[in-house]
């Protein structure tokens, strides 16, 4: 019994994730329904998720890149998710779609139905002294340059209401995150197993 612990010990890293909720559609200084993301700087480690949950109007989370904020990457992308204007900003029951974070390399994400990244509706997580938020927020502002594609962070690990929702999983990225919780959650049986 006294070795039991080492089960706990082995999902501990699993129970450590956190999860950064940020509102789509809402305005981070008023907190109230407007443009951008609450928050628009997030510093998430790897295995923690980033929730996006969507406000008023039609919305959508992309994933870009620092130099072309506003022009997607090729990577995550939510969907347009469209919520009545009658809703209350932080009412229950919103649209969300979850994203799992593989590291801690810069992501950069814009609301492309929203059609106000220009205007500085724009998410950076874990930005770096050489790329900035402010700096990113900059580069929305300006004309887009030609789009190029980027590996992708971050991989979708869940999506929920709407009938015509969706989101983009990258397979590898999914099935190695299901596999190495599936080895964790194994391996983890079989040591408590050994010791109780």
């Amino acid at each position: 019994m006294k070795y039991s612990g080492l089960f706990l010990a082995s999902m501990l890293p699993f129970a450590m994730a956190y999860e950064y909720r940020v509102g789509v559609g809402k305005d981070e200084t008023t907190g109230r329904k407007g443009m951008g993301f609450d928050p628009s700087v997030i510093h998430p480690s790897a295995g923690d998720t980033i929730t996006f949950e969507f406000r008023s109007g039609a919305h959508s989370a992309v994933q870009s890149s620092f130099d072309n904020p506003c022009v997607g990457n090729g990577g995550f992308n939510s969907g347009v998710h469209t919520v009545s204007d009658d809703l209350a900003v932080d009412a229950p029951g919103l649209p969300v779609v979850t994203v799992t974070v593989n590291n801690t390399e810069p992501l950069w994400f814009f609301d492309e139905a929203g059609g106000l990244c220009h205007q500085g509706a724009v998410l950076a997580a874990n930005p770096t002294a050489a790329q900035s938020a402010t700096v990113f927020k900059e580069n929305a502002a300006l004309p887009p340059k030609p789009a190029s594609s980027s590996s992708t962070s971050a991989s979708t690990s869940t999506s929920t209401p709407g009938a015509n929702d969706s989101a983009t999983t990258p397979a590898s990225s999914a099935s190695g995150l299901a596999a190495s919780v599936w080895l964790a959650t194994a391996a983890g049986m079989v040591i408590g197993g050994l010791f109780m």
